[in-house]
């Protein structure tokens, strides 16, 4: 970018003696310009970038006008030089308190102004690049920002926090972690049967519908979806009675959905939910390129396969779930269940029906 010093006023001012002084210290070689008129000093203000003012104080107009100037966010780092004809206090004063840089006397005019005007000019490109940088750090944040609140969404809410409080830590790996968890598998009975009748940006959209549901009821029961696979998700909980009280409202919402939905000749959508309370491992699993941190244990396989058992609409939940819970189901909801993959038979509920009757009152 081509810079010049301005001179307003007299041709003695030497602009030129400036810019060959200057022309030693930067990498740049500001060309000097004479105006003798405001209109003139505000055309090329806004039409070039400027990098010194030198002004002939005695220029009608010309005191106020850069007085004003200095008072703009746009000039006000323009650094100026005014040419007096006395340099008492008085002058002076008047001068740097309206933000002229510096005062220099007429007949010291062509042995001072290159000295005076070398350091103005050089923090002026100072703080040019220094802008610049700043401007391109912004710009970078913004980038990252929206980057991060884009990617937000599609990682699970606790491996986000996990990341976050390492992060803080200044640790660039998410050790392996064993807790315990309760976990809910829940599938769309049919979809498959149901989507091959519809356009796919229909199939989205009714997908899109029922996890809006069950996103919500998740996350404001203090769970959190660990991932959406097809027609179906899995969430996790902390807290065993959470999981299947929210998994309760659920089926309810979803059942009021699937009235209207019948009413307007839609397709009933319906969960079959299991859930499951047990000892998982969070670990990394991946290459060197790409890992997914997930949830690793019997518990899973456990609660996926009460999910394939479950009636559509239902909730099948282990018995072990329930003590953790502190949830009574009577006996006639209990079943014994050999599960898939299991060598022994397992203590399962089908609980929505009872639990659906305590929830409305």
């Amino acid at each position: 970018m081509a810079y010049e010093i301005l001179s307003i006023g007299d041709p003695d001012l030497c602009p030129d003696l400036v810019s060959l002084a200057l022309s030693r210290d930067l990498d740049c070689n500001p060309r000097a310009r004479r105006v003798t008129s405001m209109p003139e000093v505000e055309e090329v203000l806004i039409a070039t970038p400027v990098c010194l003012v030198v002004a002939d104080m005695a220029i009608p107009g010309v005191f106020d006008y850069l007085s004003g100037m200095k008072q703009d966010e746009v000039f006000r780092h323009v650094p100026v030089i005014m040419v007096v004809d006395n340099t008492d206090m008085e002058t002076r004063t008047r001068a740097y308190q309206a933000g002229i840089n510096n005062v220099v006397k007429r007949d010291e005019l062509s042995s001072l102004l290159p000295i005076l005007a070398r350091p103005l000019v050089t923090t002026f490109f100072y703080n040019e690049d220094q802008q610049k940088q700043i401007g391109e750090l912004q710009e970078a944040a913004i980038h990252d920002f929206i980057l991060v609140d884009l990617i937000k969404d599609y990682i699970p809410k606790t491996i986000w926090d996990i990341a976050k409080a390492y992060a803080h830590l200044q640790k660039i790996a998410i050790p392996e972690e064993e807790t315990e968890l309760t976990l809910v598998f829940a599938d769309i009975k049919g979809f498959s049967t149901i989507a091959q009748h519809m356009k796919p940006r229909d199939v989205i959209e009714t997908l899109n519908a029922v996890f809006s549901i069950a996103s919500k009821i998740i996350y404001e029961s203090c769970g959190d979806i660990d991932k959406f696979i097809g027609d179906a998700f899995f969430a996790v909980y902390k807290d065993a009675s959470a999981a299947v009280m929210s998994m309760v409202r659920l089926q309810r919402e979803l059942a009021d959905m699937n009235d209207k939905r019948a009413a307007s000749g839609l397709p009933v959508v319906q969960f079959r939910i299991g859930i499951h309370t047990g000892t998982v491992i969070r670990g990394n699993v991946g290459g060197n390129h790409r890992f997914d941190n997930t949830l690793i244990g019997d518990t899973v396989n456990i609660a996926s396969r009460l999910e394939t058992i479950a009636s559509a609409g239902g909730i099948m939940v282990s018995d072990f779930t329930l003590r953790r819970a502190g949830i009574r189901i009577p006996e006639k909801f209990m079943r014994r269940e050999r599960l898939r993959g299991r060598d022994v038979e397992d203590t399962v509920y089908e609980v929505f029906e009872h639990l659906s009757r305590i929830q409305t009152g």
